[in-house]
């Protein structure tokens, strides 16, 4: 089963939802160009929609609030823990099995909150993310990736 789309799409409409909290009107600036996406002009999403995906990003962060609190405790405990002059080695393994199992929790977590928000989507504006997608494909990192080289020209 192939999930990168959906994660693709779930992704990009979360990290657009600040946009989405404010009715507004594209600027026209003669200044420098805006960095900033404005993908519901483009896709046309209802009061509905951005109050669904509002409604999901809220409890997200409200189910998932303590394990990230208990990640934190436990990857400064770990520090700490190397941090002495004599490491209890057995700690040490116990607190990172807890950081790694948190971390697969949260990971499973927002996956589920990302599939959740595909559904929100018509099959028009799934089919817009996609072009989207592909319109952005060869920008950013370049060649070179998360090595910070950039393709030339």
């Amino acid at each position: 089963m192939n999930l990168s789309r959906p994660i693709a799409l779930a992704t990009m409409a979360l990290c657009a939802l600040p946009a989405f909290a404010k009715d507004a009107t594209p600027v026209e600036s003669s200044a420098a160009p805006s960095t900033h996406v404005r993908p519901h002009f483009k896709f046309n999403m209802t009061d509905e929609q951005k109050s669904k995906l509002s409604s999901l990003k809220n409890q997200y962060i409200l189910d998932t609030a303590t394990k990230k609190a208990e990640l934190k405790v436990a990857s400064n405990q770990l520090r700490e823990e190397m941090g002495k002059s004599s490491i209890d080695k057995s700690a040490a393994q116990g607190l990172q099995s807890k950081i790694n199992s948190l971390r697969g929790e949260l990971a499973s977590a927002r996956l589920n909150m990302m599939l959740a928000a595909t559904d929100v989507f018509t099959p028009e504006q799934r089919e817009a993310f996609k072009k989207m997608r592909h319109g952005r494909h060869g920008h950013g990192k370049g060649f070179g990736g998360k090595m910070g080289f950039r393709a030339c020209g």
